[in-house]
């Protein structure tokens, strides 16, 4: 056993440390979950109650344990506090592990967590608000351009997989539009986007990998309505673990 501690401990030590980073850097992007639609940046004030408006202290501030502790509430007002946020927090830990394992502390690395964090501040905001963050798809796909520069020294590739990816998902939605009669309104059609952005990320070869997603999206279109918003968890978890299967492993 110890022999064996001993000959991975490196892999040991990465772990803890990525169940210690994720949730945090997860905690970091719940404020901006919460601060980017009202308008405010995540560096203009210390963390706050949106109910009572209290300054956080750091005992409030730890990761999963803080909302476990409360039952989800704030400790100076009883204000519900949305358990989106430790979901946030617990999906961050995951991916930062899952990351390390597959590419230990590389650049891709980086760029994968770097993209992580955004793809699931994206779909928070979207959840929460109903809309594209158009900020937030910018960074990401400025992360995924990287690492697929990074991978095929050359950007044609992802260049290539978004602008095809757009002129096919626009021309769908121009077809299903004529077909019922109405608007043609592209900005307001968030599966677009999501479609573009795993279009950039997956090389043109592999897009059988996009036939999950494009499935998903299928079944709950045609899904009851208020079972619709849900396809953001599915669609979430397949573009995370997406950069696992594309990106070569370093580690």
């Amino acid at each position: 056993m110890l022999a064996w501690v001993a000959a991975h401990q490196f892999l040991l030590i990465g772990m803890v440390c990525m169940l210690v980073i994720g949730p945090a850097v997860g905690n970091y992007a719940c404020s901006v979950v919460y601060r980017l639609p009202r308008g405010k940046t995540p560096f203009e004030r210390y963390p706050f109650c949106g109910h009572c408006n209290a300054d956080l202290k750091p005992i409030d501030l730890f990761p999963i344990l803080s909302w476990l502790s409360t039952r989800g509430k704030c400790r100076y007002c009883a204000g519900p506090v949305p358990g989106s946020y430790t979901l946030i927090e617990l999906a961050c830990a995951i991916f930062f592990v899952g990351y390390f394992l597959k590419f230990g502390v590389s650049e891709y690395f980086l760029l994968a967590a770097t993209y992580g964090v955004f793809v699931t501040i994206l779909a928070a905001i979207q959840w929460q608000q109903g809309w594209v963050s158009a900020s937030v798809l910018g960074y990401i796909l400025t992360a995924v351009a990287l690492a697929r520069t990074l991978a095929e020294g050359t950007i044609y590739g992802w260049v290539q997989g978004a602008a095809v990816m757009l002129v096919l998902c626009l021309t769908v939605l121009k077809l299903a539009t004529r077909i019922t009669r109405s608007d043609f309104k592209p900005t307001e059609a968030a599966w677009v986007w999501w479609m573009v952005l795993l279009g950039a990320l997956v090389p043109m070869p592999q897009w059988l990998l996009l036939s999950v997603p494009v499935f998903t999206l299928l079944v709950f279109r045609f899904a009851n309505r208020p079972l619709r918003p849900l396809v953001i968890f599915p669609i979430t978890a397949l573009a995370l673990y997406l950069p696992v299967l594309v990106f070569p492993a370093t580690l």
